[in-house]
């Protein structure tokens, strides 16, 4: 028997579905779940519970679950990423080994490409072509065929590829290290599919951004070395590491943690006007200025699992997970951290996307 939430979802997803946009000469369109922002929500691993929820930006309405009320099955076990490809959405789901490939105005899914052993995220390079990281030890980079729906090439990458990048006809990958340590960024060539360069960053750099002077912002989260009885035998303090995307040169780097807070950054931002870096770290949302030596700052002290920036209205969107048996949050905030609402979504949310 469908549960009575699932048919909350069911209506209030055919109700967004109904809704229509009116263009300037009056006219309406029917976009679905085309526009708005996309809350990956990992769900507890082995557990096939993972889940994406769909937040109308004009309506403030949620709608939860809309993969499995699309197409009638689980997504999978552990959804780890989202992108937005022209009007598709590709989902990477980690545990399951697969990427599926969705219309974005009904999540109905259009193929499925599984046989990856630990994928981590897409970038889309144009409508037909993307690429894949797969954050294993020897780390690569699938090229997949959106058209065909398969993997067309592999491009060798550092240890442990995560997040990527794009500037002009180079992809950055930020080679985290997997389950030992790396300190480079991969440089891929999109013309001919094949490493141009390996830039030396911060230890275990995991994400980046692109500010308005075009300097390659590097969320390093720092070194850590285990020992066999699980106490930590060497850390290194987590960095911001700002670079030149043309030459490679580093133009500056920022402590942002300290060694012994046991916390290891995934997640940076940048807001509306590109001239402010927003990243997590112990004790939630941090800020700073792009201009050297500027001063990092508190701004949302809360824990938080994931965040993004809408590039529209400025506002902070802050993903808490209380745990991964019950639903998480998705809390908006203004650029001064003050809390404007929250609505319930998926099991640990981890990631926001806008369109």
């Amino acid at each position: 028997m469908m549960s009575s939430r699932m048919l909350l979802c069911l209506f209030t997803g055919a109700a967004l579905l109904a809704a229509c946009n009116k263009d300037d000469n009056g006219e309406n369109h029917d976009t679905g779940y085309l526009h708005g922002a996309y809350i990956v929500n990992e769900g507890a691993y082995g557990n096939s519970n993972s889940s994406i929820s769909y937040f109308d930006t004009d309506s403030s309405i949620v709608v939860n679950h809309v993969f499995e009320a699309a197409n009638g099955r689980p997504l999978g076990d552990v959804a780890q990423s989202f992108t937005v490809v022209g009007e598709k959405g590709v989902i990477v789901v980690n545990n399951s080994q697969k990427i599926e490939v969705v219309d974005l105005k009904t999540f109905v899914s259009v193929g499925t490409i599984s046989g990856f052993d630990y994928p981590r995220y897409f970038l889309a390079i144009n409508n037909h072509k993307g690429y894949l990281s797969n954050g294993n030890y020897g780390g690569c980079v699938y090229v997949i065929d959106l058209d065909a729906l398969k993997v067309t090439d592999t491009i060798p990458c550092g240890s442990g590829p995560e997040r990527m990048v794009r500037y002009g006809n180079n992809v950055f990958v930020a080679n985290a290290g997997g389950w030992g340590n790396d300190s480079t960024l991969t440089v891929i060539d999109t013309d001919k599919d094949a490493v141009k360069a390996t830039w030396q960053v911060g230890m275990n750099p995991v994400d980046m951004v692109l500010d308005k002077d075009q300097q390659l912002w590097v969320l390093c989260k720092g070194k850590v070395v285990w020992n066999m009885d699980f106490t930590i035998g060497e850390e290194t303090p987590s960095t911001l590491v700002a670079i030149d995307p043309v030459s490679g040169t580093v133009e500056q780097t920022s402590q942002i943690g300290t060694v012994g807070d046991y916390y290891w950054p995934q997640h940076i931002g940048i807001n509306k006007n590109l001239d402010q870096i927003l990243y997590l770290e112990a004790a939630g949302v941090h800020i700073r200025n792009i201009a050297n030596g500027s001063e990092c700052k508190s701004l949302i002290a809360k824990n938080i699992y994931g965040f993004g920036v809408d590039p529209s209205s400025n506002l902070i969107y802050a993903l808490a997970s209380p745990s991964f048996t019950t639903a998480g949050w998705l809390l908006r905030y203004s650029q001064d951290g003050s809390l404007k609402d929250s609505v319930e979504v998926g099991i640990g949310p981890s990631q926001i996307v806008f369109n």
